[in-house]
Formats: C-alpha cells, sequence, structure tokens
C-alpha cells in the first residue's frame, strides 16, 4: 500500500463519550521514568528543534525573495545520530516549584471522537490502538509510550479530514507516532525494530511519509506534557512533604505506572486536567496513609482543594480498585484487560 503523498485521509468515527461500557465482554508494567525533557525547556520546539533533536530527518534550505523556508525532504534519510553531551534540565526541584502547564497547541477537545463515524472509529477501536501503542513500546523497551499516545490524540482532534480508508492507516500512525515521540525526546529509533512491530509490512518510505503528515498537522509540536509527566512530578512534591511514605516509592511508582496506563485507554479522560487525575490518583493511593487535612493542606499548596478534584478522584477510584484486586491476587494484565474489567 503506498500512501498518496498529495492527501492522507484518516476515517475515524463516533464517539459515544456517554457510555462507559468499552467491552461487551470482559503486562508487564512500564517501568515509571520521569521525563527528562520537561515541557517548561522543551514545548515551545519548532522545525529547527525538532531537526536537532531528531538528527534522522535532513531538511532541504529553500532561499527564497521573501524568507528563508525549511523544507520537509522525504527522499533524504540519515541513520546517523548525533551525540548531544549536554544534559537535559529537569525543572522540579522544590515543593514551591510551578507545575508545568500544558501549552494552548497541545490542547486536545475531548469530545472529538464525535466527529467521527462510529463504525469507522469509536472509543472501543482507540483503546485497541493504543494499547497496541503501549504493547508495542514495551516490546522495543521504549519509555515514551505516553508521549506518543497524547501525539497520537492530538493528530486525530487537529487534523481537518477526518475519514480514513481502512483500519491498516491506523496502525501504520500507531507505529509513526512512536517513532516521532522518540525522536522529539533525544534517542534514536530503531527503524527495522520499530516496523518489525507490525504484522502489515510497514516500509520506512510510508513511515517517512506518516512521519511527514504528523509534522505538517501538529506544526511540528510534538512534546506535549503527559500524565505521567505531571504524575511524577507531584509525586516528587508529595515525599518530600511527607517523606516517611518514600520508603514505598518503587512499589508506588509500579502501581501508579498500572493505573496510568489503563487510564489513558479510556477517552474519558480526556475531560479532566492532568493535574487533577494525578492529584486525585494520589489522594486515593496514600488516603490510608494520611489524613484527609493533611492532604487538604498539600493540596492547597498547589492552588487545589478536595472539591476541585472530586469528579476526577470518582473516576480514577474505579481503575484503582481493580488494579489494587488484581495486584492482591498476584494477575499480570495489560491494560486494555483492566479497562475491560473496569468497565463491565
Amino acid at each position: 500500500m503506498k500512501m498518496d503523498n498529495k492527501r492522507f485521509k484518516l476515517m475515524l468515527g463516533l464517539n459515544y463519550v456517554g457510555s462507559t461500557n468499552y467491552f461487551a465482554s470482559s503486562t508487564k508494567s512500564n517501568t515509571l521514568k520521569r521525563c527528562v525533557n520537561t515541557q517548561t525547556n522543551t514545548q515551545d520546539f519548532t522545525q529547527i528543534d525538532y531537526l536537532i533533536q531528531s538528527p534522522q530527518i535532513i531538511k532541504k534550505v529553500k532561499i527564497t525573495a521573501e524568507s528563508t523556508i525549511h523544507t520537509y525532504e522525504d527522499d533524504l534519510y540519515c541513520y546517523e545520530s548525533i551525540q548531544n553531551d549536554e544534559s537535559a534540565p529537569i525543572t522540579f526541584q522544590t515543593k514551591s516549584s510551578p507545575i508545568p502547564i500544558q501549552k494552548e497547541f497541545y490542547n486536545i477537545n475531548p469530545l472529538y471522537l464525535q466527529e467521527y463515524n462510529e463504525k469507522e472509529y469509536n472509543y472501543k477501536t482507540r483503546a485497541i490502538i493504543l494499547n497496541r501503542i503501549q504493547d508495542n513500546c514495551q516490546n522495543l523497551n521504549n519509555p515514551f509510550s505516553h508521549k506518543a499516545i497524547y501525539l497520537y490524540d492530538l493528530f486525530l482532534c487537529r487534523i481537518q479530514s477526518k475519514t480514513i480508508n481502512n483500519q491498516t492507516q491506523l496502525r501504520f500512525l500507531s507505529l509513526a507516532m512512536i517513532f516521532v515521540a522518540t525522536k522529539m525526546n533525544a534517542e534514536t529509533p530503531n527503524i527495522n525494530s520499530l516496523l518489525s512491530q507490525s504484522s502489515l509490512n510497514m516500509t520506512k518510505q510510508q513511515l517517512i511519509q506518516y512521519e511527514r503528515l504528523i509534522l505538517n498537522v501538529l506544526d511540528w509540536h510534538t512534546n506535549p506534557l503527559t500524565i505521567q509527566d505531571i504524575i511524577y512530578e507531584i509525586i516528587c512534591r508529595f515525599y518530600i512533604v511527607f517523606p516517611n511514605l518514600k520508603v514505598q516509592s518503587d512499589q508506588d511508582s509500579k502501581i501508579i505506572n498500572q493505573i496510568i496506563n489503563a487510564i489513558v485507554l479510556d477517552h474519558n479522560y480526556l475531560s479532566y486536567t492532568l493535574e487533577d487525575i494525578s492529584f486525585s490518583i494520589i489522594f486515593v493511593l496514600f488516603k490510608k496513609d494520611i489524613s484527609e487535612d493533611l492532604y487538604e493542606d498539600f493540596l492547597k499548596m498547589h492552588n487545589k482543594t478536595k472539591q476541585q478534584i472530586q469528579q476526577s478522584i470518582k473516576f480514577v477510584s474505579k481503575y484503582i480498585r481493580v488494579v489494587n484486586q488484581l495486584n492482591e491476587k498476584q494477575l499480570d494484565i495489560n491494560s486494555l484487560e483492566i479497562l475491560k474489567l473496569v468497565c463491565d
């Protein structure tokens, strides 16, 4: 299958947002990794920054009478990486430092799925595709699944043509999102390994074409904040305020990973802010260890109240309950299965 260079049509479907029953019937978690390239420093990157961060793109400079235009040249491809000796700064230092804020151009309309045809793309299809992204990243030992998932939703929200010719395009798109997210975070993706995750025989040229489309639609903004970024920032602050709870941080990280990996498959999570979901998860996880008043004080440090996050607490509680039950029974199932159990 060769993608048309001039027009790429995505065909997705109407999503019944009110529905919570994803499936009629009823993995090993990735290690929670702090995003070193925090958005405070990288979110305003544009074409030049993506090129610097992503040496596999070669771009041609076109000089015109009005300006210098950097164009994507998909006939040229480089497999060599550029070594960067500078370590990326970490924004979080103290409990009083501000939590990074999502830039406006990364905002996703939580109802964007309603713009598509339900028979062609819906909340169930979305969950399956995003779970495939998680599985592919796990198989590749790639820590950027949450970046790829966020970009996937952002792309489908922003693209003007709301149609797709077949489901193969969605699967190709999911691989390309992993590719873009990995390159943006100063890693050199192993293209052959990435393509091997697909049973559809996607070619390197198709991957480049999809990458070009993604960059055009997103206007080269490819480093959003994710729930993984925000919850890690907040849990670090939480451990500073309550240092006695840090002794179980490794186990907490595993559980948090399981929770957020399942939550992002649920389209309803887009209706809440990343901060609210993160504060809610931490509240529910630790409510047996600290008093509600103490946590309320912690929220006030960040201009939050429990009342403000009451709805997100209800949303995350069902996921935490299922994850805890599975862990008690020492059952290791993937995020899609957790979603099924929550929604049944």
